[in-house]
């Protein structure tokens, strides 16, 4: 078994932790602006801490440039990601939105970074539309409908997979926590002008910052932990390969969501999600 796979599943199983504490977050309605904001400085505290302290971290003001456009695209795509994530449940977001990013950026990985594809890297794309029409329908006998905010989510597609196609570009010349952390401090300083520019626009809300604080920073070592193990594994392998095992992900917040946050459990959408699975390793070959 080769390490960037090993990286890659510990990777995904991690982070899917962190999603699940995000889930939480929103539904005691907590702003995703400075959900976001919080989790981006407290993953690049986390990481960048660790850089220091084990691997010589060190960060240019050229790197922090060539972040720059990765740290809008993330900003942008988790914001929005967490306002959906007020309005539907987790179990049914997250395998929909991994399915289509693990899809496109494998295709975009085809066409722009020029990566190999076989038979069964093309089958597993056909069996995971078979698996995000379980997730999706209410029933097994009505068809599924794409409402708002599945939309929104499917509007998301181009910018992770620009996202995910300048990671890996970058991490030709760049070592990978030091990218990490540079993309986070970008993102913690983006978020911070916005922040401030809409603070006057907000309602007053019941949610008080430090209980957020305190599971932000659960969130963030969990985050920040992952992103350790994917970027070392995007260096060691290609993305066609090593996104695709998002879909250890997807059935552990699937689990996770009906454990802890009492989300109601579909065997035919946890059946859809261990298609997904199914065929994000056909994807993965």
């Amino acid at each position: 078994m080769e390490l960037w796979f090993i990286f890659s599943i510990l990777g995904y199983m991690i982070g899917a932790v962190a999603g699940i504490l995000d889930k939480y977050m929103m539904n005691q309605r907590y702003y995703p602006v400075t959900t976001v904001l919080l989790r981006t400085l407290f993953n690049a505290v986390f990481l960048g801490t660790a850089g220091l302290l084990f691997l010589n971290l060190r960060i240019s003001a050229s790197l922090l440039l060539l972040a720059a456009l990765p740290a809008f695209l993330l900003a942008v795509s988790f914001v929005v990601y967490l306002r959906v994530l007020q309005r539907k449940n987790t179990s049914e977001i997250q395998p929909f939105s991994q399915s289509l990013d693990v899809m496109f950026i494998f295709l975009a990985s085809i066409v722009f970074l020029h990566e190999p594809a076989t038979l069964p890297n093309y089958a597993g794309i056909l069996v995971m539309v078979g698996g995000i029409y379980l997730v999706l329908v209410e029933h097994i006998t009505t068809r599924p409908r794409l409402d708002r905010n599945l939309l929104i989510i499917a509007a998301l597609v181009p910018i992770d997979i620009a996202y995910a196609l300048l990671v890996k570009t970058f991490l030709g010349t760049a070592e990978p926590i030091a990218l990490a952390v540079s993309i986070y401090l970008m993102a913690f300083l983006m978020l911070t002008v916005v922040s401030l520019f809409l603070r006057r626009q907000r309602q007053p809300t019941k949610a008080s910052l430090k209980p957020q604080v305190r599971i932000v920073l659960v969130a963030s070592l969990c985050a920040a932990t992952a992103a350790a193990f994917l970027y070392t594994a995007l260096s060691q392998a290609n993305a066609s390969k090593v996104y695709p095992m998002a879909g250890v992900s997807s059935v552990t917040v699937f689990l996770l969501a009906t454990m802890f946050l009492k989300e109601k459990f579909h065997w035919h959408r946890f059946i859809g999600t261990l298609i997904v699975v199914l065929g994000i390793y056909l994807i993965s070959l």
